[in-house]
């Protein structure tokens, strides 16, 4: 409970300084692909955890609006189902690969039936479209942490433009 009372806080304000809005069924809308900055203090998994999610899946629902534009299509459900949920895996950090096994809700004996397939294969068609245009969008960047490092050869240093009178390896 007190995970759910710093991400209500967390996204109250985050939306107050990002421009962002809620949309119908309690979703972020931003103006662009960027996850909205979180005022606070330290690093909250939670909080972290539903940013991700609610970006890749808007990030998604902004490109598939763009890719009906360009295709001048009309896209089933089960497309633009694939398509978002390419957008979300990517920024949660999953590899961008089909996953092997749809969704569950794609596991009823109908799916399963020749009536039911084309409907699933409709679901893979959107996901791999929307993982090439979500790997070009930088969804996939959201979960990763610069990590820095000194030196080709990964040895410690001093940092960049400061000279250094100690010798790198010790004992000589």
């Amino acid at each position: 409970m007190k995970c759910r009372t710093a991400v209500m806080l967390a996204i109250g304000i985050s939306l107050a300084v990002s421009g962002c809005t809620l949309g119908r069924g309690g979703g972020l809308f931003c103006s662009d692909c960027v996850p909205p900055w979180v005022p606070t203090p330290m690093y909250i998994q939670c909080v972290d955890d539903l940013v991700v999610w609610e970006t890749g899946k808007n990030c998604g629902i902004h490109a598939l609006a763009r890719y009906r534009c360009q295709c001048r299509a009309k896209l089933t459900a089960d497309f633009s189902a694939g398509f978002v949920q390419a957008y979300i895996d990517l920024a949660e950090g999953r590899g961008p690969l089909p996953p092997s096994v749809p969704p569950s809700c794609y596991w009823q004996a109908y799916y399963r039936s020749c009536a039911g397939k084309p409907r699933i294969e409709e679901w893979y068609a959107g996901y791999r479209i929307g993982l090439e245009q979500g790997l070009q969008s930088g969804v996939s960047q959201f979960r990763r942490i610069d990590v820095r490092t000194s030196g080709c050869n990964l040895e410690p240093g001093p940092a960049p433009g400061i000279q250094s009178n100690v010798s790198p390896r010790l004992g000589i």
